[in-house]
């Protein structure tokens, strides 16, 4: 499976449920809310000081379309680098999967994915 390494840096960031989606926002990963709050992954340098947020995050894509019935593509990543002690944030969308490492273990969970099979592009 190949996996495309994205050269931005982002932040997951936390905002009231009720809160609307922030101008500073409007080119995000992703925007997710719940009863509970709305996150938001976006570039880290879009995200103001005064924000709520995790930041230094590598993300990797799923290459190709993912039909709804393959089974265990998140699970399978999970499983080679939680061997490797390495957390992960996944995020779904129609097409494909991603998935967020913390900068500072981006170089040992390229080195887990090539090692387990995958092909890293970038």
């Amino acid at each position: 499976m190949k996996l495309q390494f994205l050269e931005t840096t982002y932040s997951v960031c936390q905002l009231a449920a009720h809160a609307s989606v922030p101008e500073w926002a409007s080119s995000s990963m992703a925007v997710i809310r719940t009863d509970d709050e709305l996150t938001i992954i976006t570039a880290t340098n879009l995200v103001p000081e005064t924000v709520k947020a995790e930041h230094d995050f590598s993300c990797f894509r799923v290459t190709g379309k993912l039909e709804f019935d393959v089974i265990g593509v998140i699970a399978a990543i999970s499983r080679v680098l939680a061997e490797s002690e390495i957390p992960i944030l996944s995020v779904s969308t129609y097409n494909t999967d991603y998935f967020l490492i913390a900068n500072a273990k981006v170089d040992s969970a390229r080195l887990s994915l090539c090692r387990a099979g995958y092909e890293i592009l970038n």
